[in-house]
């Protein structure tokens, strides 16, 4: 489990930095423009600006109120002061370094605004998520009793590949906050259908017991 978890922190860590070296703030711009759009022509405006202000909300308190995001710029890019206290470098890097810079940090900084807005669009599809996964589990809890009665067979492979198949899902879904292009928010409810799937194989294979 600890191993997983560092492979996971690893993957998660390169997609950050190779997102921040190869995607530009126009990119980002765009890419977020476009899943507005995708969210309000499926959510509607209200949802989209309810997830907006959640994620602006946490942002804020994270980022802004705290300082991290002003210091953070403020160690990589000097300010004019600063500049002109330096002899000799007064216009070093205004034209290339200082600009590159600055556009690598609102990438990464508006890639973790765009995580927040995808991680606040997957929580609002927990009562859907509910809605089939109570179900789909009491069948297959149903199903694994008829098995126990009449001696049926109960499948080791479908029992483990189900219970990977879940855990699957909710990592991709978890990396996928991250993910440079737009997410079409039907993926949501797609990955709801999916782990309730998963978990009715699952209850419906586990092994019976005397």
């Amino acid at each position: 489990m600890t191993k997983s978890l560092i492979v996971t922190l690893i993957l998660w860590a390169a997609e950050v930095f190779l997102i921040a070296v190869l995607v530009s703030d126009q990119w980002l711009t765009n890419m977020q423009d476009a899943e507005d759009r995708m969210i309000i022509e499926y959510l509607g405006a209200d949802n989209d600006r309810r997830i907006r202000d959640e994620a602006n909300a946490v942002f804020n308190a994270l980022l802004v109120e705290t300082g991290i995001q002003r210091n953070v710029y403020h160690f990589f890019i000097p300010t004019v002061a600063e500049r002109e206290k330096s002899v000799g470098f007064e216009h070093f890097g205004q034209t290339d370094y200082f600009p590159l810079v600055q556009s690598k940090l609102d990438v990464l900084f508006g890639t973790f605004y765009q995580s927040l807005r995808r991680f606040f669009l997957l929580l609002s599809w927990w009562p859907f998520l509910i809605a089939v996964a109570i179900p789909s589990a009491v069948d297959g809890l149903v199903q694994r009793k008829i098995k126990q009665s009449n001696f049926d067979y109960s499948s080791p492979l479908a029992h483990r590949y189900s219970f990977y198949t879940v855990i699957g899902i909710i990592y991709l879904l978890l990396l996928g906050l991250t993910f440079p292009f737009p997410i079409p928010p039907q993926a949501m409810p797609m990955a709801c259908v999916g782990i309730a799937f998963a978990m009715n194989v699952y209850f419906a294979h586990t092994q019976k017991r005397v």
